[in-house]
């Protein structure tokens, strides 16, 4: 009797030990990748009931935190009242923050507003849905119909129709008529 209580406890010493081992395990492994990918996305952005973004890439990742990343370079079009796109955006790939609430797209982003016949040009571009701006403190290039200019820093309305430089202008050239559209034989703007 007494060796059967004795294989009995060693028995639940065992398996008490065991459970313990597999929680210690699993507390281990804990997983950050995404929760969930989508592929070839199209989202629509309304306000007031009337689509004034539209944004597609080809991957989305969703993380844990809910945050968004876009491996995949991003498109966005904005549309106006009449629902005509008048600005589109392109950049290499893309993020969205949401524990602060920002969209930041990188590497060769090329910002056009074809109503003002304007374009930017940056490494890195961000945007904040709630002031309505974008800004970076990176190197950007904006063309106009009759200037060109170059500098560190800017922060602009959404739809570009205002923009100022933060930083410092570094380059200024008035002239007579820009290409505006993005040219594929150019290089990017280098940081």
């Amino acid at each position: 009797m007494k060796s059967l209580h004795s294989f009995l406890f060693l028995c639940l010493i065992g398996s008490l030990l065991a459970c313990e081992e597999s929680q210690e395990e699993e507390k281990k492994f804990l997983y950050m990748g995404p929760a969930m990918t989508v592929d070839d996305l199209n989202i629509s952005y309304s306000d007031s009931g009337r689509v004034v973004v539209k944004m597609s890439t080809a991957k989305q990742l969703k993380m844990q935190n809910e945050d968004e990343v876009y491996p995949k370079p991003v498109y966005i079009n904005f549309i106006n009242r009449e629902g005509v796109e008048y600005s589109s955006l392109r950049a290499d790939s893309g993020k969205y923050i949401k524990k602060d609430n920002y969209y930041k797209v990188m590497g060769n982003v090329f910002f056009y507003n074809r109503e003002a016949q304007q374009s930017l040009s940056t490494n890195e571009l961000i945007w904040d849905p709630n002031k309505k701006i974008v800004h970076t403190d990176k190197k950007v290039q904006v063309n106009t119909p009759s200037d060109q200019i170059v500098g560190n820093g800017m922060e602009a309305s959404q739809d570009f129709s205002k923009y100022k430089f933060t930083g410092a202008i570094t380059g200024f050239f008035e002239v007579d008529s820009l290409i505006t559209q993005p040219d594929s034989n150019s290089r990017a703007l280098q940081p």
